[in-house]
Parts: C-alpha cells; structure tokens; sequence
C-alpha cells in the first residue's frame, strides 16, 4: 500500500473507489464473516463490552 501526503484543499478533489451500492448490498452475517476472517481484527468478548459503558453526554454550545 502506497501512503501519499495530500493537503486539505486537495481532498475534495480526490475520489474514492468504495462502490456504494456493494457497501449497502452487505448483510449482517457478511460483516461479522469479514471481521471474524481478519486476522487484524478484535473481537471483544462480551465482558470487555460490558466494561465500555454509557458514553458522556455531550455539551452543545
């Protein structure tokens, strides 16, 4: 994978190669096959999640 530095201006003019249609065609049971098959990827156990907790209510100014 090669990394390239772009500038903030430049971003906007880059187009991606996600096919929206693909991404909305996954089911539930595609995904969990996805991360369960990555070797990369971290499964929490249920304990681990039940430890993350209700996030903090933000402020809105």
């Amino acid at each position: 994978m090669t990394v390239r530095k772009v500038s903030l201006d430049q971003i906007k003019y880059l187009k991606g190669k996600t096919k929206k249609s693909e991404v909305d065609d996954l089911t539930d049971k595609d995904i969990n096959e996805a991360v369960l098959s990555d070797p990369d990827s971290v499964v929490p156990t249920e304990k681990e999640l039940e430890e993350f907790g209700k996030p903090k209510e933000r402020k809105h100014d």
